[in-house]
């Protein structure tokens, strides 16, 4: 699931990178072997379809945050 997350994110035009997390070795070089897996046309229509047509509305603060309070 992660290396078709990886492949299938870049693909959308309103995400700028992927930000992943690993805690053992092969999964940075999992990772790193994403990038390069081409996803064929059709397995995309069926991610597009599970996923849905949901809208990406903007930001969305956490629950805990205050709008004009810095985080940090």
């Amino acid at each position: 699931m992660p290396t078709l997350a990886l492949a299938w994110i870049p693909r959308r035009g309103e995400v700028a990178s992927a930000i992943t997390g690993a805690s053992r070795p092969e999964q940075v070089h999992a990772h790193a072997a994403a990038s390069g897996v081409r996803l064929s046309d059709d397995l995309l229509a069926a991610v597009d379809r599970a996923l849905g047509d949901a809208p990406v509305t903007g930001p969305t603060l956490a629950p805990a945050a205050r709008t004009g309070v810095k985080h940090r």
